[in-house]
């Protein structure tokens, strides 16, 4: 009688493990179908009232479609019909351009909570003298920028980070916003992060962000 329960609770298993690798085979962008990851990916779902809203936590019920974090891809949600098409139905955008102001504000929160949490964590420094004696130690994974950050600097940075094989990523926080998620007083333009498990999610974020741009 054991031996009968376990093959049957092995098949169930294997029946969800086989369930669940056709459904992420079968996620694609609405508008461009790349194949994308649940991580990598933009939910859309309907509400109650037969309006799209974006399904940050990835829990909704009911049918969804999903976009790449592109600015691109999100524009034509609408502007080409590729919502309508996967929920086979006509549908209006709930505001105006929905729903990149809403993606770039969700991004904004989520750098400025990671950037945060990765400072307390020690995985991110400021100020440009630490920076650049970091950079030359090696302690550096990335490099981050702030919108508003000049020009020139921007080009100073790039130098140096291309010298020793970086990326330097773009937040979507100004200078002051950095400063303000890092908890100092000033304006921070350029920060380095370390590897490490928040600074990994603050990449994610960052790339993000960037495709918005």
């Amino acid at each position: 009688m054991r031996l009968l329960q376990l093959l049957r609770l092995r098949r169930a298993l294997n029946q969800r493990r086989g369930s669940k690798l056709v459904s992420e085979a079968s996620r694609s962008c609405v508008a461009c179908r790349s194949a994308l990851k649940r991580d990598d990916g933009l939910r859309i779902v309907l509400d109650p009232e037969g309006q799209p809203a974006i399904d940050w936590r990835g829990r909704l019920p009911g049918r969804s479609a999903w976009a790449c974090y592109q600015k691109d891809c999100l524009a034509s949600l609408f502007a080409r019909g590729a919502l309508a098409r996967a929920f086979k139905q006509e549908l209006q955008p709930p505001a105006k351009r929905w729903p990149i102001p809403q993606v770039i504000a969700h991004t904004q929160k989520r750098q400025r909570e990671l950037i945060g949490l990765a400072s307390r964590a020690g995985e991110l420094k400021s100020g440009a003298n630490v920076i650049e004696r970091l950079v030359i130690r090696n302690w550096a994974d990335y490099l981050v920028e702030s919108a508003d950050v000049g020009s020139t600097v921007s080009g100073q940075w790039k130098e140096r980070a291309e010298r020793r094989s970086l990326d330097l990523l773009p937040a979507l926080l100004s200078s002051s916003e950095l400063g303000g998620a890092l908890g100092k007083a000033g304006p921070r333009s350029v920060l380095a992060a370390r590897q490490g498990p928040v600074t990994r999610r603050l990449r994610q974020e960052l790339k993000r962000g960037q495709a918005l741009i």
